[in-house]
């Protein structure tokens, strides 16, 4: 089924229970792709031209979740909504396989390239750009490597265009707020599986309970993943917001580790997260167990 076809093939009516045609087709296809990122919505088992219960139960629970009227009938608005969530889940699922999102970096803070520092703040933009490229087709994807050349001054300029900003291809505080709270927002939905972080450098901040910065949401995100494969590390909401739950689940993790159990996220725990993330994310996940001994 192509994105133009749900975006743009929309029923006379609005579909409900009972209801047997094309429509109801394309529909079921497209919350079953959504589910896949998107669990909490269930899978519609048989998938025919039959509006049936569990589509029934599929199509509140996609309400629910995206901010609808919780009906049970797809109306104009909800199908449109289907057509923009459908279209975002199938350009994000064709960017993993390029690596996009994954793209390993380099590991040396102080290494430069062409005489161009490598800046952890410049990472974590590009990372953000790659995120929004999935679902805005006006920015492009760029390459994480910490530099801000002119691939990424364009994404930049770009973004700033799509959200109205200045477009001065710098990360200034307005663009870099917004670029955070928009990422924000699409990850926020996402399962941890879903989600690929890159190798991000350490960006020179101490984090502990109270911060609010947007590696408090990187760090809960590794977290997550992490709680999923291990729960002795506690499981943990990605909101961007350093509370007494992140604070729980990175002393339990730095405990777990041999690390110094203080809830605080300093440069050693940071490469330590990522270090284990990425081995359970793409790789050896016994390499990366925790100590199980340690107290």
């Amino acid at each position: 089924m192509s994105v133009t076809m749900i975006q743009e093939t929309y029923p006379e009516s609005p579909l409900r229970l009972g209801d047997d045609n094309q429509h109801v087709l394309i529909a079921k296809m497209a919350l079953n792709t959504i589910s896949v990122n998107y669990p909490a919505i269930p899978r519609i088992s048989t998938v025919n031209t039959v509006f049936d219960k569990n589509m029934e139960a599929a199509v509140k629970e996609f309400q629910n979740i995206f901010n609808l009227p919780v009906t049970g009938i797809i109306d104009i608005a909800t199908w449109f909504e289907i057509g923009t969530i459908y279209a975002s889940v199938i350009r994000l699922a064709e960017l993993l396989p390029r690596g996009v999102l994954v793209g390993d970096v380099i590991e040396d803070i102080t290494e430069t390239e062409g005489g161009v520092e490598v800046l952890p703040r410049v990472q974590m933009v590009q990372f953000f750009l790659n995120v929004l490229s999935a679902y805005y087709d006006s920015i492009p994807a760029v390459d994480i490597d910490g530099i801000l050349g002119p691939e990424t001054r364009n994404a930049i300029i770009e973004f700033q265009k799509t959200m109205g900003l200045p477009t001065t291809g710098l990360i200034d505080e307005e663009t870099w707020t917004a670029m955070y709270n928009s990422v924000l927002g699409i990850l926020r939905a996402l399962p941890p599986a879903a989600i690929e972080l890159p190798s991000l450098l350490y960006p020179n901040v101490l984090f502990s309970e109270g911060s609010e910065r947007p590696g408090v949401f990187i760090i809960q995100e590794m977290l997550e993943y992490i709680s999923t494969v291990f729960p002795e590390i506690p499981y943990v909401q990605s909101d961007g917001t350093y509370g007494p739950e992140t604070t729980a689940a990175v002393t339990a993790f730095q405990r777990a580790y041999g690390l110094v159990a203080n809830g605080i996220v300093d440069e050693e725990t940071w490469n330590k997260m990522i270090t284990v993330y990425r081995q359970l994310r793409f790789g050896d996940t016994t390499s990366s167990s925790p100590n199980t001994d340690v107290s």
